[in-house]
C-alpha cells in the first residue's frame, strides 16, 4: 500500500511550495492535466508531464487525486478561486496515510446527499435502489472486500437504465447521473472521484435553478433560447446581406425588456447556484481528507 507524500512531510512542503511558485507565475490553467512545456495544470506542473504513473510513483498519491485537484479548478469559472481551493486542497491531503479508502468515504459522502436529494421518492424507486446498491459497493471496499467487476457493471447498467428513463433534465436524470457516476471503484478508476463531485456540483446546481424558475416565473434556457432562434430568424428575412451579423441578444433586450431581464437573472441565479454548490462540494473534500488525519473522526 503507498504511503501519502511517500511519506515524507517535507516532499509534501515542497510540492506546495512549487504550486504556489506556479499559480505565482501565470502560467497556470484550468485545464485538466495538461503541460505543454510552459502552461500547465497543478498536477501538469508538478510532473511537468501528464504521466499519472509518474504521480503515483514519484509522490505516493492516488491517481484519482490528481483528477480531482484539477477537477476542483475546471468546475469553477474564477480562476482565483480556482488556484486557491486546489491549494486548500492539497494542503488538506495527510502525509503517511494509505488513501484508498479516503476515495471511498469521499463517494460515499457526495451519495448521502444525493440519498437526501431523492427522498421525494418512494424507498423502492429503482433509482433509490441502484443508489443504495452503488453505496454498499463502496461500504464493502472499506470494509476490505473487493466486489468484482461484473458487479460494478451490474449496479452501473442498471443506474445508466433508469436514469436514461427518467425525463430529460429532471431531477431523477440529474442525480441519476451522480450515481452513474460513482459506480466505479476508485482503487481501480482514475476519474471516478472527480466525476462524481463533478456530476453532483452540476446536478445540484440545476435542481436548485430548477425551483427558482419555478417560483420565480422566469424563463427557461429552452425558452430563451427558442425566442432567440425566433429573433435570428425575423431578422434574417428583414436584411439583405443574409450573412450579416444579428445581435439577437440587444434586440431581445430593446424589444423584449421583461423577457431579457427574466434572461439575466436565470443567469445571475444559476452563476450564484454554481459557486453555492460549488462550495458546499469543496466542503465536502476538504472534510475528508480532514478527518484523515485523525482516523476515528468520523466522516459520515
Amino acid at each position: 500500500m503507498a504511503q501519502s507524500f511517500n511519506d515524507s512531510a517535507d516532499l509534501k512542503q515542497a510540492m506546495v511550495q512549487k504550486v504556489r511558485s506556479f499559480q505565482e507565475s501565470g502560467t497556470w490553467v484550468s485545464r485538466p492535466l495538461h503541460w505543454d512545456g510552459e502552461t500547465g495544470s497543478l498536477v501538469g506542473a508538478l510532473l511537468e508531464s501528464e504521466d499519472l504513473d509518474q504521480w503515483s510513483s514519484q509522490f505516493g498519491l492516488p491517481k484519482w487525486l490528481a483528477l480531482l485537484l484539477d477537477m476542483v479548478a475546471a468546475t469553477i469559472s474564477t480562476p482565483k478561486e480556482g488556484m486557491a481551493a486546489q491549494l486548500a486542497l492539497l494542503e488538506a491531503v495527510p502525509v503517511g496515510v494509505d488513501l484508498d479508502r479516503q476515495g471511498n468515504l469521499l463517494i460515499l459522502r457526495f451519495l448521502r446527499e444525493t440519498e437526501k436529494d431523492l427522498a421525494f421518492l418512494d424507498a423502492d424507486h429503482p433509482l433509490r435502489v441502484s443508489l443504495r446498491d452503488a453505496m454498499e459497493l463502496h461500504e464493502m471496499e472499506l470494509a476490505g472486500a473487493a466486489p468484482k467487476p461484473a458487479l460494478w457493471r451490474k449496479v452501473r447498467s442498471a443506474a445508466i437504465a433508469e436514469t436514461d428513463r427518467a425525463v430529460k433534465e429532471s431531477p431523477e436524470a440529474q442525480f441519476g447521473a451522480v450515481i452513474e457516476a460513482a459506480t466505479w471503484s476508485p482503487r481501480t478508476s482514475r476519474s471516478v472521484v472527480s466525476d462524481t463531485f463533478r456530476s453532483w456540483v452540476n446536478a445540484r446546481r440545476d435542481a436548485a435553478v430548477q425551483r427558482q424558475v419555478g417560483e420565480r416565473g422566469l424563463l427557461t434556457v429552452k425558452e430563451t433560447k427558442s425566442l432567440l432562434e425566433k429573433i435570428h430568424e425575423e431578422e434574417k428575412k428583414k436584411r439583405k446581406d443574409k450573412k450579416e451579423f444579428i445581435h439577437v441578444f440587444g434586440i431581445l433586450e430593446e424589444k423584449y425588456p421583461k423577457e431579457h431581464a427574466s434572461m439575466m437573472d436565470f443567469l445571475r441565479t444559476q452563476h450564484k447556484e454554481s459557486l453555492g454548490q460549488w462550495e458546499n462540494a469543496l466542503g465536502i473534500l476538504l472534510g475528508v481528507f480532514e478527518a484523515a488525519h485523525c482516523p476515528d473522526r468520523c466522516t459520515c
